[in-house]
């Protein structure tokens, strides 16, 4: 009876699923977005911000994407697994040759069972710097963790005066990003200057589900509504147990859902708080910067002053601190991966943080290209370039990952193709060579929670677990946008014999890149065997001890 119901179950949700289509057309665009700077940007069909992306919990989201951009694009979205479609991942050189100036190409992104709080931004040349980026939200088909009576989005970005490649160059010129005094981020709340935002209407009594997505590609963000709680239900588009905190503290490309609960009366209007900050840049005074916002109970309501705490006295969401709705235990390990953070010198005079001693660089042919055309020799991690820092995986192994940061600087990591189960934090390295307070060791729960982008915070270690069922090519890299283009990344090789048997690349993405004169076979240099003839020098590092 149990295995009919079930079934049941599967075709009736089959038969609400629905496909949703889009034509998005990437171009540029002009304005003042922080409100001061008039700079171009990136926008779709001519707007920025362009709308969020609403579906359902097993809908297909189609979205034609046209370029009319003068270089290539392509686009993410953050947090989907592409189960099965690893082709439709995005990222540059990686799944996919970037669609050229002039052409279109159409995503077709599955959702299957995944519902909650996402984002699409560009995955080339770092477009989402320059606002290729939006919500994109999947509705559950199920009842939420806790009731609520409506939903709200709320999204923080870091605006520069300047575009990403132009701000690229000047990063580039710098010996120590910590000299860097200028061109330092505005930020922008719900798409627009964060002091000029449109206030937030609360009903008395009502209970409204906050979804809040950070968007940002450099700086960290600090939500709160004092005089009200929060009960965290969801993170990264995993639902969570119910936990109350008082505020957010969310990192590039990570979201949440939280419950807020309105007072039963009008008599006064509240203020919310957003601080916007980059540990990067604490000593020059440029952070952190605070935003203020209207919640508007009542039109003309006094505004009622909440003292404020020190942030050390609230309580926040810690990587260890939730627990998986489901209750899933922790996996057992079969194999450990550990990357430790470090600054090199390298040989092309670069001074650079990479994971381990190898900074990412692509190569000349789409690495899931190789992956699918290299036969037995996919398993083999040299086939891949001698820069893509590829660890091939056994298909089904629980994999456990341990970043290690003994750097001053904070860091979010974002998983393609998964999400990871937190297990534990703690200390790594010397903190006491600056003023902050001393990391302490925190184990998960019983039921640790699991999400697509963690914080791995400064003189920090983390412990994560990843099941290897995603048969597959993906990245996972700093979302801090200039770590990723200096190459603070690594590649996933996930289950290739698998992956042979599973999946062969659309006739119209091999087409898009023989168009560019882009090869799409062969190793990392489009070459038979370990050839490498073709990729650029393999820069090497020389360790600078100075930067320990």
């Amino acid at each position: 009876m149990l295995r009919l119901f079930i079934v049941l179950a599967v075709i009736v949700f089959k038969c609400l699923a629905e496909r949703v289509e889009l034509d998005w057309d990437v171009g540029y665009v002009y304005g003042a977005r922080d409100g001061y700077t008039y700079r171009r940007a990136i926008g779709v069909n001519g707007k920025l911000p362009f709308p969020p992306v609403h579906v359902t919990q097993g809908d297909t989201l189609v979205i034609n994407v046209h370029n009319s951009l003068d270089v290539p694009t392509s686009i993410h979205a953050h947090g989907l697994l592409n189960n099965g479609t690893n082709y439709y991942d995005g990222p540059d050189m990686v799944t996919q040759c970037g669609i050229p100036p002039g052409e279109s190409f159409t995503y077709v992104l599955e959702t299957k069972d995944q519902f909650g709080t996402f984002w699409i931004h560009g995955h080339t040349r770092h477009q989402e710097v320059d606002g290729l980026h939006t919500p994109l939200i999947i509705h559950s088909r199920k009842p939420p963790v806790v009731d609520y009576d409506e939903e709200l989005l709320m999204t923080f970005e870091d605006w520069f005066t300047t575009e990403f490649a132009v701000r690229q160059a000047y990063i580039d010129s710098l010996e120590d990003i910590r000299t860097l005094t200028s061109n330092f981020p505005k930020a922008l709340i719900n798409g627009y200057d964060g002091n000029n935002t449109a206030p937030i209407t609360f009903v008395p009594g009502k209970r409204y589900r906050l979804r809040v997505i950070c968007m940002s590609i450099n700086n960290w963000f600090k939500f709160r509504i004092p005089g009200h709680k929060m009960t965290l239900i969801e993170a990264d588009g995993v639902e969570s147990i119910p936990l109350e905190v008082d505020g957010l503290s969310m990192g590039p490309g990570q979201r949440y859902s939280v419950i807020v609960t309105a007072h039963n009366s009008a008599e006064f209007n509240y203020m919310y708080n957003v601080t916007s900050y980059s540990d990067a840049l604490v000593s020059q005074g440029l952070t952190p910067m605070v935003y203020t916002g209207l919640i508007n109970y009542r039109e003309g309501a006094p505004v009622k002053t909440i003292p404020a705490p020190g942030d050390e006295q609230l309580t926040w969401p810690e990587e260890t601190s939730m627990q998986v709705a489901n209750k899933q235990t922790q996996l057992p390990v079969d194999r450990q991966i550990e990357l430790t953070m470090k600054k090199f010198t390298y040989t092309n005079q670069e001074h650079l943080t990479t994971l381990g001693s190898t900074l990412y660089k692509p190569v000349l042919v789409p690495t899931l290209y190789t992956a699918l055309s290299m036969g037995d020799l996919a398993a083999n991690s040299s086939v891949y370039g001698p820069q893509t820092n590829a660890y091939v995986l056994k298909h089904l192994d629980v994999v456990e990952i341990v970043i290690n940061n003994p750097e001053r600087v904070d860091h979010t990591f974002h998983f393609h193709g998964h999400n990871v189960q937190v297990i534990e934090t703690g200390p790594f390295g010397n903190s006491s060579t600056i003023n902050r307070e001393p990391v302490l060791h925190k184990q998960s729960g019983s039921w640790p929670m699991w999400r697509d982008t963690i914080q791995v915070r400064a003189f920090e270690f983390i412990r994560v677990r990843f099941r290897a069922d995603n048969p597959g090519v993906w990245f996972m890299h700093c979302h801090l946008a200039w770590h990723e283009y200096n190459g603070l990344a690594i590649m996933f090789i996930e289950a290739p014999d698998v992956l042979q048997q599973q999946q062969s690349v659309p006739k119209e993405m091999i087409e898009m890149c023989k168009r560019q004169n882009i090869p799409t076979q062969g190793n990392g240099a489009g070459n038979q065997g370990f050839n490498m003839t073709g990729l650029p020098p393999a820069i090497y590092p020389t360790p600078d001890e100075s930067s320990n």
